[in-house]
């Protein structure tokens, strides 16, 4: 692991879940490739921590699915089969279906106007070829709105599912940015978020989830043809 990619972290909250949660955004983001192994003291050496938490918040993310061991007891980032990426897909369209739904008639004006600049910054990253700024800020967008449903305990189901199709998010790069497709899937969701259309919300978010899940099967079944087994 490149040590330049994760920021160094505040010393507030226990250095575990600092170093778990830095984790957890890096995953999401994109940030790692699949296949990446992840050692302890490349997280300690990048973040600017010993080796304890680092070692534990690598068995956090382990225990919660988002990471398993490979060769020598190395961390590293699961594969993702074709069975597993169509069984994630369902259930995140339930999921975060239900959330955006719900988020559509409790978000308040400022916070759709925050969701609304995450989502004009990702249009700017993707049409400057910026795929990593793009990710981070689909990121913001989706989870902006989620977190408008008020449900933490549905947000954090949410964020596993994210956990576990991160690091694969950058094979449909920079095809899928190209497109444009995914910005008009976007610009839908936010022209019914600022109108309040629950249903018309909840159905673009899960148009959006079916459309880049058809984008990741393409790419798993041309680049990584062992995704086709069960893994």
């Amino acid at each position: 692991m490149a040590v330049h990619r994760l920021d160094l972290i505040e010393r507030s909250e226990t250095l575990t879940a600092q170093v778990a949660e830095k984790l957890r955004e890096a995953l999401i983001g994109g940030v790692f490739a699949p296949g990446d192994k992840i050692t302890i003291r490349a997280v300690a050496k990048s973040l600017g921590v010993s080796l304890t938490p680092a070692r534990e918040a690598l068995s956090i993310l382990a225990a919660e699915g988002a990471l398993e061991f490979g060769a020598n007891r190395t961390l590293m980032v699961p594969p993702l089969s074709i069975d597993r990426l169509a069984e994630i897909t369902r259930i995140r369209i339930a999921l975060e279906g239900l959330a955006a739904e719900r988020a559509a008639r409790l978000l308040e004006d400022r916070e759709i106007a925050r969701i609304a600049a995450a989502n004009e910054a990702m249009i700017r990253a993707t049409e400057a070829e910026d795929f990593k700024g793009a990710i981070l800020r689909n990121h913001e967008f989706h989870f902006g709105i989620y977190r408008g449903s008020r449900m933490p305990t549905l947000i954090k189901m949410i964020e596993g599912l994210w956990l576990r199709t991160g690091a694969y998010v950058n094979l449909i790069y920079p095809a899928f940015g190209l497109a444009r497709k995914g910005i008009e899937n976007h610009e839908r969701a936010a022209r019914a978020l600022k109108a309040r259309d629950a249903e018309g919300l909840r159905a673009a978010i899960e148009f959006d989830i079916r459309y880049s899940a058809e984008h990741l099967e393409t790419e798993l079944r041309a680049k990584q043809p062992e995704a086709l087994k069960l893994a």
